[in-house]
């Protein structure tokens, strides 16, 4: 079924297989249910909207695998999302509306971040993971604002930071002054810095990519100013205030408005 699922995937999901490969998945063993997974991520590969209730279907089963504790299920969970976001951002946004709602952007986030500190998935995977979400953020402002809602905006701080919003907001008093040991003095910047040297270039890229999509549009026929006098480059701390509290509140309204 692997072989199969990667030269005729549209013909599996046409007939069902999808269905069949992922509904008694649990009742398998490890092994099976790796192949299985991974034959059903195949198939996943430039779906047609057609089939979008093929999709529909086994989309929480597909969502629940991220839970998983097995690596390679993970794996193949996370690539049947990706691939399913890369069918539908162009083709079907309003399938792709359907499923990419808050409680599969909260799955993803316990990979992000997760609890036990080291993410179960590989890197590749976790750099496509945040591009795919910067593409449905792009492609929709209904998954943006579940993006918000789901807090992927403290996901995106601890990224790109390596401090805990909370961390930040419990210390911001003894950051306020320069070279204090919150998040507006000088072991800020190093411990930002540090934590973005040892993370991957990819993925640092496609975080603030996403951070660009959470962002509301600029107001077209006016001049946004740069000027070092509105942006204070002596605090750390207010930029990431004014960048993250921006995503959170503005565009929060900004796309409830549509």
């Amino acid at each position: 079924m692997e072989k199969i699922s990667e030269e005729f995937p549209s013909s599996i999901v046409r007939e069902g297989g999808l269905a069949a490969l992922l509904n008694y998945l649990d009742f398998f063993s490890i092994a099976v249910q790796r192949t299985a997974l991974q034959a059903a991520s195949n198939c996943c590969r430039n779906v047609s909207p057609e089939h979008f209730t093929m999709i529909r279907g086994v989309w929480p089963i597909i969502r629940n695998c991220l839970t998983y504790s097995d690596q390679r299920l993970v794996e193949f969970a996370c690539l049947s999302v990706i691939r399913v976001i890369d069918s539908y951002h162009r083709s079907s946004v309003e399938n792709l509306e359907s499923l990419v709602d808050t409680d599969l952007i909260r799955a993803i986030n316990q990979l992000l971040l997760p609890a036990g500190g080291s993410p179960l998935i590989a890197s590749n995977t976790y750099t496509l993971l945040l591009r795919a979400l910067a593409t449905s953020a792009r492609a929709s402002p209904t998954i943006t604002l579940a993006l918000l809602e789901a807090d992927i905006v403290d996901t995106l701080y601890q990224i790109l930071t390596g401090v805990l919003p909370s961390a930040s907001e419990n210390h911001s008093e003894q950051g306020d002054a320069m070279g204090g040991q919150g998040l507006g003095g000088g072991l800020a910047d190093m411990t930002v810095m540090e934590n973005l040297a040892h993370r991957p270039k990819e993925q640092v890229e496609e975080a603030l990519s996403l951070v660009s999509e959470l962002l509301p549009p600029l107001p077209k026929g006016k001049l946004v100013s740069s000027s070092p006098r509105l942006y204070p480059i002596s605090t750390t701390r207010y930029h990431h205030q004014m960048v993250f509290s921006t995503i959170k509140h503005t565009q929060r309204s900004h796309y409830q408005g549509w």
